[in-house]
């Protein structure tokens, strides 16, 4: 059995997430933080939301999660080196366990008979 990382990228494990095909698990800071998204940015965030039956507050997460991932890549080494770098005060905040099952061959219309089904995209 190994440890690695079965996906290619943040990305790749969201666009499986996406399909259906792996469920998600973490753990999350229970921080309170408003933020104000551009309207068609949000509104993509909710259609990847829909589609994969997951909440929106884990699409925001993974999306957050696929930036940092590529952000570090572009920066120097020292400076990604100190972004990516999470402290013990840092952790030291109440955590929330998330579990969230993906659906299998879920319909991309409910109530409507279709022969394209979610994980077919």
């Amino acid at each position: 059995m190994t440890d690695e990382y079965p996906f290619s990228s943040e990305a790749d494990f969201l666009a499986n997430v996406i399909k259906g095909k792996v469920n998600y698990e973490s753990r999350t800071a229970s921080v309170q933080r408003s933020h104000r998204f551009p309207i068609h940015i949000y509104a993509q965030m909710e259609n990847l939301a829909r589609i994969s039956q997951m909440p929106v507050s884990m699409i925001i997460n993974q999306l957050l999660e696929c930036g940092l991932e590529a952000l570090e890549k572009e920066l120097p080494p020292e400076l990604a080196g100190e972004v990516m770098r999470v402290k013990l005060e840092q952790l030291d905040r109440p955590l929330i366990n998330h579990t969230f099952r993906s659906a299998k061959k879920r319909r991309l219309f409910p109530g409507k008979k279709s022969s394209v089904e979610k994980n077919d995209i």
